[in-house]
């Protein structure tokens, strides 16, 4: 009975803790075989699978397929119980990244989430609106590693994209306390900064210094809340607190509010309602503790 309990631990742990990597345009097997093994020490213990598609074509030609492609994987994680698809880590790398940000768009608009993702010498302006949406659909991080070295995404990118700046050059044109950002180290030179293995390494040295998982808390709601992040801080009182939670009164009214450990309102309404949510997210809270 004990070895039967323990087994279905490990399937249990191996089932819910799986990494996505999207490759990029032309990645070959052999560049494919050594992302996995870096990916292995940057997520120890979970389940690495390399969502191969059709990229060894022209680049106009991968781009269609690129978008074939984000289709099917979008079916299949649509197709996931909610269990699995929460621990599930999206990695992607130039094009394979924009793969990465347009499913994670369409799943937030669904209002579905996954782990987190990891974004890697992105091939998607670094204004589109869908980088955005994308984090909307992640439970915890989006590490975005970029290079302003990186020849493949300051010439050829910027050519192809009306010469707007791509997300993996220079990084993000938004902010978001979600998103956490690092160059890449490499001494390699021009074209030859876009390997994978570069921003990989780089993404295995980020992952050490994150802070902890953010916990997942189910807020109960009173009227109809809007996540404003940062929540505006002009007249309001916080009467009760837990960890930087913070239960606040409008000062004018008689209006109260919940604050996350971040500064976003998370819900508002009644004095009595909310004063039982914020009760019930402490008990949350204790819980993980």
């Amino acid at each position: 009975m004990r070895v039967f309990l323990i087994f279905f631990a490990f399937l249990f742990f191996t089932a819910g803790a799986e990494v996505f990597f999207v490759p990029g345009w032309r990645t070959g097997f052999d560049g494919r075989d050594g992302c996995v093994r870096i990916l292995k020490d940057a997520y120890p213990g979970k389940k690495i699978t390399v969502k191969s598609w059709d990229s060894l074509q022209s680049w106009d030609v991968a781009k269609k397929n690129a978008g074939i492609y984000t289709g099917k994987l979008l079916a299949e994680i649509l197709e996931m119980p909610d269990e699995r698809r929460e621990q599930l880590i999206m990695v992607g790398h130039s094009i394979g990244a924009r793969i990465v940000v347009d499913i994670l768009s369409e799943l937030s608009r669904r209002k579905l989430k996954i782990h987190s993702m990891a974004l890697l010498a992105a091939a998607l302006p670094d204004n589109d609106p869908r980088i955005g949406y994308s984090l909307d659909a992640i439970r915890f991080y989006c590490c975005n590693v970029y290079n302003p070295e990186d020849w493949i995404l300051k010439y050829l990118f910027a050519f192809d994209n009306q010469m707007h700046a791509p997300l993996g050059l220079c990084g993000w044109a938004g902010r978001d306390y979600r998103l956490f950002e690092r160059k890449a180290r490499s001494d390699r030179f021009g074209f030859a900064n876009h390997f994978a293995y570069i921003y990989l390494e780089e993404l295995d040295r980020m992952l050490e210094t994150l802070p902890p998982e953010y916990p997942k808390v189910d807020v109960p709601q009173d009227l109809p809340n809007k996540v404003r992040r940062p929540a505006d801080m002009v007249y309001w009182e916080t009467v009760k607190s837990f960890g930087n939670w913070r239960l606040q009164k409008y000062i004018p009214g008689n209006d109260y509010r919940i604050l996350d450990d971040r500064g976003n309102r998370r819900a508002q309404g009644s004095k009595e309602k909310i004063t039982q949510a914020f009760d019930e997210v402490c008990r949350q809270l204790e819980a993980v503790k």
